[in-house]
C-alpha cells in the first residue's frame, strides 16, 4: 500500500511539474515563432528592395557578422551546433549530460533565430524539441528530482514539439516513438501534460496559429471515409489509392536519397580544410542571389507550403523550387549551424507531393482539386521516409491541417514511404546522425 502511495503521489507532482515545463516551454517556443515569422515578412522586402550599392555592402558586411557570430556560438557551446534532436536522443540514452541548459539556451536562440531569420534552409521544430528539453532539465534540477530527470527532459521536448506545430498529441507520440522509445505511465502523465500545456500557451495566449495556415479541403470524391471508400464497389476510390501508393513509393525514395545527401554534405564540409567561419560564408554568400533570384526557398520553408496550397506556382516553377529547396538546404545543414530539418523536410514533401499531382492533372488522372491533398499527402510521406516515425508523421499533418478524416490514409501512406526508404537503405536521420558523431568524436 505504501508503494502504491508513493508511486501515486510522484505521478501527481510530475503531472504539475509537467504543466511547468510545458508553460515555459510554450512562452519561449512562442517568441521564437514570432520572431521567425516577423523575418519571414521582412525578409522579401528587404531583397526586393535590394538595389543600391549600400543596401548590397550593408547585406553583405550583416552576413559576414553573422558568420562570424554564429562561428563562435559553436565553438562556445558543443551543443549549440545542429538540430539538437541527436543531442537529446543521446542524453536520454545516458550517453550524454546537459550541463548548462539556461546558456545553451540563451546561445542557440540567438543563433537560430538569426540564421534562419537571415534566410539559411534550416528547420525550427529540432530546435524547438532542444529548447523544451532545456526547460524540462532545468526544472529538474529546481525540484531536485533526479529520479524524474530524464522524464522531465522527455517532456520538455514533447512541449517543444507540440508547440511549435500546435500539435501536443504529435508531440507526445513523437516522444515515445523517436525520442524515448520507453513507454510507462510516468513518462505519459508528464508528457501529456508538457504537450498539452504547451500547445495551449502557443494557440490561446499567444494567438499563435498552425504553422500551416492554408485550410485544406478534401475534394468531393474524397469526401467519405476510407472504411466507406473500401465498401464502395466503384474504380474512382481504389485509382486514388493506387495514386497515394504511387506517390508515396516516389517520396519514399526520394527520403532515402535526402537523408543520405544530407550525410554526404556533413562529410564534406568537415572534409574542408577551412575554418568554421569561411564554411559558414558558403551558404550565407548564396542568400544574396537567392534572396533577388528565388527567395521562396529560404527560410524554413513554412511559407513556401502556404503558397504551394494556394496554387500559386507553375508546375517548371515548382521543379525550379524543389530542386533549390533540396540543395540549399544540404549546403545549409552541412555547416552545422544551429538549426532542424523537420520544416525543409516537409516543404520537399510537400513540393514532391504537388508535382506529381501536377503530373497527374496534366494527363487527366485525377481532378485538378485534388493538388492540395496530394501536397499535404507528401509531407506525410517525406516525414515517414527521412525520420522513420510514420506515426507521429501521420498525427503531425492530421493536426496542423485540422483534418482527423486522413488518418488512415496518411498512416497508409507513411507506411508505404518508409518501407520504400528502407528497402532503398535510408536510415532513420536523426539515428544517422547520433551514431556519426560517435563516430568522428
Amino acid at each position: 500500500m505504501k508503494k502504491i502511495n508513493l508511486r501515486h503521489r510522484f505521478r501527481i507532482r510530475l503531472f504539475f511539474e509537467g504543466a511547468a515545463v510545458g508553460i515555459f516551454t510554450g512562452v519561449i517556443i512562442s517568441v521564437l515563432r514570432y520572431l521567425l515569422d516577423a523575418a519571414d515578412i521582412f525578409r522579401p522586402i528587404w531583397f526586393k528592395n535590394l538595389s543600391s550599392a549600400t543596401d548590397f555592402f550593408l547585406t553583405v558586411g550583416g552576413l559576414i557578422l553573422l558568420a562570424i557570430f554564429l562561428s563562435k556560438s559553436m565553438q562556445f557551446d558543443k551543443q549549440v551546433g545542429g538540430s539538437g534532436v541527436p543531442q537529446i536522443k543521446s542524453i536520454l540514452q545516458g550517453k550524454a549530460q546537459m550541463y548548462k541548459p539556461i546558456r545553451l539556451l540563451a546561445v542557440k536562440f540567438i543563433s537560430v533565430v538569426t540564421a534562419i531569420g537571415a534566410g539559411m534552409s534550416l528547420g525550427r521544430a529540432g530546435i524547438s524539441v532542444q529548447f523544451g528539453a532545456c526547460v524540462g532539465n532545468f526544472f529538474s534540477k529546481i525540484f531536485y528530482t533526479k529520479s524524474s530527470e530524464k522524464i522531465l527532459l522527455a517532456a520538455g521536448a514533447s512541449a517543444g514539439f507540440a508547440a511549435i506545430f500546435s500539435a501536443p498529441l504529435a508531440g507526445v507520440i513523437f516522444c515515445i516513438e523517436e525520442l524515448h522509445k520507453k513507454f510507462s505511465a510516468e513518462t505519459l502523465v508528464a508528457t501529456v501534460t508538457a504537450s498539452v500545456s504547451a500547445a495551449a500557451v502557443a494557440s490561446a495566449v499567444f494567438g499563435v496559429r498552425p504553422i500551416f495556415e492554408t485550410i485544406i479541403t478534401m475534394p468531393e470524391i474524397l469526401q467519405v471515409s476510407t472504411l466507406e471508400m473500401l465498401a464502395i464497389e466503384s474504380s474512382a476510390p481504389l485509382k486514388f489509392f493506387l495514386y497515394f501508393a504511387a506517390m508515396a513509393i516516389l517520396l519514399g525514395a526520394v527520403g532515402a536519397i535526402f537523408t543520405k545527401s544530407l550525410l554526404l554534405s556533413l562529410d564534406i564540409f568537415d572534409k574542408l580544410k577551412i575554418k568554421l567561419v569561411y564554411k559558414i560564408l558558403i551558404p550565407l554568400c548564396l542568400i544574396v542571389p537567392l534572396g533577388k533570384f528565388l527567395p521562396e526557398v529560404l527560410g524554413c520553408g513554412n511559407v513556401l507550403v502556404d503558397d504551394l496550397l494556394s496554387g500559386k506556382f507553375w508546375l517548371t516553377t515548382i521543379l525550379i523550387l524543389f530542386a533549390g529547396k533540396f540543395l540549399f538546404t544540404l549546403i545549409c545543414f552541412g555547416t552545422n549551424v544551429p538549426g532542424g530539418i523537420f520544416l525543409p523536410m516537409l516543404t520537399l514533401g510537400a513540393l514532391g507531393g504537388n508535382i506529381f499531382a501536377s503530373v497527374g492533372v496534366a494527363l487527366n488522372l485525377f481532378p485538378a482539386d485534388c493538388l492540395s491533398l496530394f501536397t499535404v499527402f507528401g509531407m506525410a510521406a517525406m516525414f515517414a521516409a527521412v525520420v522513420k516515425a510514420p506515426v507521429t508523421g501521420s498525427v503531425l499533418i492530421m493536426e496542423v491541417t485540422g483534418q482527423f478524416s486522413y488518418l488512415l490514409n496518411l498512416i497508409i501512406i507513411s507506411g508505404v514511404a518508409f518501407m520504400v526508404s528502407d528497402i532503398c537503405g535510408g536510415a532513420p536521420i536523426f539515428s544517422a546522425l547520433l551514431n556519426r558523431k560517435k563516430v568522428t568524436r
